[in-house]
């Protein structure tokens, strides 16, 4: 697979990776652009993706920009917003059919009309078009007070605010309600010049094409105007928890929701010890095979669903759990049981490759639908691991027991988040 990934430096603190897979019938181009997490603009950053892609200067409607995506033989595109760690990431994507299944070549096409959209984009006296932007700002608004619909993810995120509290990894990704009046069309539009000019861009070309044509191609026709480029620090792994934090809040649902949040205190750059901290929390909550699922849900019915996940960039495991009020005290207790059964060892033979098992079956879906690689190897390169699939695989496969034990020595218990009627 290494074969098939190319990265070239375009200059300017624009990277292009080129990623050949040839059973796709499509190419996928996606454009992805990193801020640090900031309360101040965290808003505006999450208001760009729609509306640049609601039409450009040359295509100013939506209807205009979707007729010239279905000329392209059917190409859509969308953009979106996204948190990795402490960075907040605008990704454009543009999806068009393979020219080799056509009678004519349109992936120079495709390009222009992309840089159309991302570097001309719609301006009326000096700004974004106000009707267009209240429109975003509505929906931006829908989709902010939407969260708390998903009790679940809405647990999740309180507890990484409380846990992270003056640190950028509980900003929100997309944004505050509060924040939304106070952007003007001319605000948002000085602001994304800005970031076009000063962030780090990546360029990921995905799909069955010629490397040195779609090099060409990219080259000439992106046109985005570079200034300095800002330097984003890596997020801190590492905190003192003098007290854990225990906190409890009431909403009118059915289940409650227990989230724990753990500090690993693990480098994800640390192979030797990053690695078995992954292979060690999927046995701890990783599917019907784990710990938690077997002795919390399964013999002690305790509740509706068990799970635990480790965000990388922050070194934070956290146990997700749908429980019964009165279950509460006792959930907390099992679940602590389960980890410190990790830390003294306790982890048999099969616990150990079922979980391998899960994690490279995982790691070989990437390459099933096209853009798993295109997030992978972006992710790669942001975060300077530059590992590839094979690599990864590898590094999980030869996790023993012993190295679960070591990674998860550093682990401690930060924050207890229940949400209850």
């Amino acid at each position: 697979m290494e074969k098939d990934i190319k990265k070239i430096n375009l200059g300017k603190n624009i990277n292009l990776t080129l990623i050949r897979a040839e059973k796709f019938k499509s190419n996928l181009v996606s454009i992805y652009i990193q801020r640090l997490l900031d309360k101040e603009e965290a808003t505006k950053n999450a208001l760009l993706p729609t509306i640049i892609t609601s039409g450009c200067e040359k295509y100013p409607s939506l209807r205009e920009t979707s007729n010239k995506l279905d000329d392209l033989y059917g190409s859509s595109m969308i953009g979106d917003v996204s948190k990795r760690g402490e960075r907040q990431v605008i990704s454009f994507k543009i999806i068009s059919t393979n020219e080799k299944y056509l009678d004519e070549k349109i992936f120079t096409d495709v390009i222009e009309f992309f840089n159309e959209v991302l570097n001309k984009p719609l301006v009326v006296d000096g700004g974004f078009n106000k009707e267009y932007l209240d429109i975003e700002k509505t929906n931006l608004k829908d989709r902010i007070q939407a969260k708390i619909n998903d009790k679940g993810r809405y647990a999740l995120e309180r507890t990484f605010e409380e846990m992270c509290k003056g640190e950028r990894f509980s900003i929100s990704e997309i944004g505050y309600e509060e924040d939304l009046d106070k952007i003007s069309p001319r605000d948002l539009y000085e602001h994304y010049k800005h970031i076009i000019k000063t962030s780090p861009i990546d360029i990921v070309v995905e799909g069955d094409f010629d490397e040195n044509e779609v090099v060409d191609i990219i080259s000439k026709n992106f046109t985005f105007e570079r200034e300095e480029i800002i330097e984003i620090p890596r997020e801190e792994y590492k905190a003192n928890i003098e007290k854990v934090k225990v906190i409890e809040e009431k909403m009118d649902i059915t289940q409650g929701k227990l989230v724990m949040g753990y500090r690993t205190n693990v480098d994800f750059r640390d192979e030797d010890k990053y690695y078995p901290l992954v292979v060690g929390c999927n046995v701890l909550g990783g599917g019907p095979h784990s710990k938690m699922f077997v002795n919390i849900r399964e013999k002690e019915s305790l509740c509706y669903y068990i799970y635990s996940s480790v965000e990388k960039y922050k070194g934070i495991l956290f146990v997700s759990s749908g429980i019964e009020v009165q279950n509460y005290e006792k959930t907390v207790e099992l679940v602590k049981k389960q980890l410190e059964s990790i830390k003294s060892g306790e982890i048999s033979i099969d616990e150990i490759e079922n979980s391998k098992s899960a994690l490279i079956n995982s790691m070989k879906s990437l390459s099933d639908s096209i853009g798993g690689m295109s997030d992978f190897y972006f992710a790669q390169g942001m975060s300077k691991t530059n590992s590839t699939i094979e690599d990864i695989i590898q590094n999980i496969d030869k996790v023993k027991s012993e190295d679960i034990v070591k990674a998860f020595e550093s682990i401690e218990l930060d924050t207890v988040y229940f949400l209850r009627n």
